[in-house]
């Protein structure tokens, strides 16, 4: 996360044109597609694979690809070849990173505890979903539902209606519900947008970040979610919740599904399977276990009374938050981190990452990651990296490695039927970064309400707010009944806060 800082910061508004030059470059060299691979240095990789799952086969059915499959008593053997892919320099793997031989790669990815039978088809559409998730914005004013807008390369998610939009206008939250059409196992997605880093830059999911995305996940928005999926999962007419999200977005989803679990739990129903598919080997189970023992959604208590007089979503989230918080306060004291595993070992919780990725190193993630060959993920001779789109130049190994954390280099190795070659694997950790959560999630916190105070709390449409609650408070005055009382009504030239109480 504070390397997309750095990352961003490139990224300018107006400065559009230059920044393109390398990728209309790379473009303009492959314009003509039968002089093409004369003109760009391109190579194809062939890849062998031993052990693979049952089910690998089938998910290569699907895909555009060279196989070659043979067997092998029990065991599946694949020799794979992709061709005319980009030469590019790319980065070795962290040698901690160790690929597990005690994990049943079928019993995980196709959970027998699911009624749906191809749980990789699922899986292979959440990374779609979440990719769509970006799409959503809020509206100017708090009167606006949140909306979707058209993509400039829509992701195809047959198969599935838009069910919802949830977004929390404090925190960043945004996320997407579908649900799948008859024909399909029942189910619903639940895909929860990352950091806006590139396009649409905004500064609350940066701040959310620092916070391991814990101001996401307990915010109003997101609570109201979680009671929504609760209902679905336990409902007669329900089916199962799958909880997804990349980069920040894949560390709300464990926050998420960590939550409805505990939630489903402590009302004590028959539900149906809690999914989470994560894309990123970001772990959040110290976040989740510091959650468990502070019991605090780290809000200002101002803030809290604001959103109780304001917010149409606040009491169902004080609902589930009582009830989450009831479950918490019989958590042995020491023993928040093995509660935390125990809540998501009653769920499927997996992990999908490339092993040079970066972002991976932080936390511990309360499920099983699988790796990606890395190969998967290079981009075709003709197409662009992220990076190379925004800086206007040659990424080189940086560019590779960031675009194994990006959403355009995981829908790039699904789609070429990476979840056959998946393989258990516990990514290297960077212990400092555990030192680090406690102090840089008060500096989040310290952003967000900045970030509040500073915009959304000086509009009209929050004044507007303010004066129908009959009773609020500004920076100028500590109670407010009437605009006319000197420091209590809303001054365009001079804007500050109000809060409701």
């Amino acid at each position: 996360m504070l390397l997309f800082s750095a990352v961003s910061a490139w990224a300018q508004p107006g400065q559009d044109d230059a920044r393109l030059g390398a990728a209309r470059a790379q473009i303009n060299r492959c314009e003509a597609s039968a002089e093409a691979l004369g003109r760009v240095r391109a190579r194809e990789v062939n890849l062998a694979f031993a052990r693979l799952a049952p089910f690998a086969e089938e998910v290569l059915a699907r895909h555009r690809l060279e196989t070659t499959i043979t067997q092998g008593g029990r065991e599946l053997h694949l020799r794979l070849l992709l061709r005319d892919l980009r030469d590019m320099p790319t980065p070795d793997g962290n040698p901690r990173t160790t690929y597990r031989t005690d994990v049943d790669t079928q019993a995980v990815l196709q959970d027998r505890r699911s009624a749906i039978a191809s749980l990789w088809r699922v899986d292979e559409a959440t990374v779609r979903a979440a990719d769509r998730a970006y799409d959503i914005r809020v509206g100017e004013s708090p009167d606006e539902p949140p909306r979707l807008i058209d993509p400039a390369e829509p992701a195809p998610l047959d198969g599935y209606d838009i069910r919802a939009i949830h977004a929390d206008r404090y925190s960043g939250f945004a996320a997407l519900v579908l649900q799948s059409r008859p024909g399909l196992p029942p189910h619903r997605i639940y895909a929860i947008a990352g950091t806006h880093v590139f396009e649409h830059t905004d500064f609350r999911g940066w701040a959310s970040g620092l916070t391991f995305s814990r101001a996401q996940y307990v915010s109003d928005a997101a609570l109201a979610m979680i009671a929504e999926a609760a209902d679905y999962a336990a409902s007669p007419d329900g089916g199962e919740v799958f909880i997804t999200g990349q980069s920040q977005g894949g560390l709300s989803s464990q926050g998420l599904g960590f939550l409805v679990q505990s939630y489903l739990e402590e009302q004590g129903a028959p539900h149906r399977l809690v999914h989470v598919v994560s894309w990123g080997g970001t772990g959040a189970q110290e976040a989740l276990a510091r959650l468990v023992h502070e019991r605090e959604r780290g809000f200002p208590a101002a803030l809290e009374r604001h959103w109780a007089a304001t917010n149409p979503d606040h009491a169902v989230a004080m609902r589930v938050w009582q009830s989450l918080t009831a479950r918490w306060a019989r958590v042995v004291p020491g023993q928040e981190m093995a509660h935390v595993a125990q809540v998501a070992a009653g769920m499927r919780v997996v992990g999908y990452f490339f092993e040079i990725d970066l972002f991976a190193r932080a936390g511990t993630f309360p499920g099983t990651t699988f790796a990606f060959p890395t190969a998967l993920m290079l981009p075709d001779h003709c197409e662009p990296l992220v990076l190379e789109l925004v800086v206007g130049k040659a990424a080189g190994r940086l560019g590779v490695r960031l675009e194994s954390h990006f959403l355009r280099g995981y829908r790039r190795a699904v789609e070429r039927g990476a979840l056959a070659l998946a393989r258990p694997a516990q990514p290297a950790k960077w212990q400092w970064v555990q030192a680090l959560m406690a102090p840089l999630e008060m500096l989040g916190d310290f952003w967000l309400q900045n970030i509040f105070y500073d915009g959304e709390a000086t509009t009209e449409a929050h004044w507007r707010d303010c004066r129908r609650a009959g009773h609020w408070v500004t920076m100028h005055n500590a109670s407010c009944r009437q605009g006319w009382w000197p420091g209590c009504a809303r001054v365009p030239a001079e804007p500050f806060w109000c809060l409701a109480r």
